[in-house]
């Protein structure tokens, strides 16, 4: 018993001992493993192209240029997608890096939240407010120091002594007030020029 050539579950595909100079869309595709629509579509959108043989009517595909401009597209779109791949990743990292500084960011702020709450912070609006009014304060306590300090020495001095002492106390607190209000004033207006 002999086999017949061909026959049997091994059987070969048939080597092409010759390219054929034009092919249709179908053995193109079964050139490139692709189906005869898909073939035309790649050729409606620019891909592959047609022509029309020497003394035929009917266009067809030049066979090796077809087949090299397919594997040309098939390896630019893999050079694309690797491209597109790297972008990804670096729009990914660049993500990735955003979100730990816009954590960090409410972590900070959350802190800040905390220690305001706790009284640790006052915002700079009340805090002038409430710094004026105790300068203010501060102030007229230091300006009754003279008349209290000569109303503890009773029948030591006489009125007029007394009312002189007062004056003259008064006017050294008034002055040592006053500078130290312009030196405030000084420091505020350097701060508020430098910031």
């Amino acid at each position: 018993m002999t086999k017949k050539a061909g026959s049997g579950p091994a059987e070969k595909a048939p080597v092409l001992s010759a390219i054929p100079d034009w092919a249709d869309a179908g053995a193109i595709g079964e050139l490139v493993g692709l189906s005869e629509r898909r073939i035309q579509q790649l050729t409606r959108s620019g891909i592959l192209e047609t022509e029309t043989p020497p003394g035929r009517k009917v266009r067809k595909y030049r066979t090796c240029q077809t087949v090299r401009r397919y594997i040309d597209h098939v390896k630019q779109k893999a050079q694309s997608d690797g491209a597109g791949e790297a972008e990804m990743e670096e729009l990914s990292l660049k993500k990735l890096r955003a979100e730990v500084e816009l954590k960090e960011s409410q972590g900070q702020l959350h802190k800040l939240k905390t220690a305001i709450a706790e009284g640790k912070y006052v915002d700079t609006e009340n805090a002038g407010r409430e710094l004026a009014e105790f300068l203010r304060a501060f102030r007229q306590f230091a300006l009754d120091m003279p008349a209290r300090a000569v109303r503890s020495m009773p029948g030591q001095v006489d009125a007029v002594t007394a009312k002189a002492m007062e004056r003259a106390m008064r006017a050294e607190l008034e002055t040592m007030l006053n500078a130290f209000a312009d030196a405030v004033m000084e420091l505020s207006e350097g701060g508020e020029k430098a910031g």
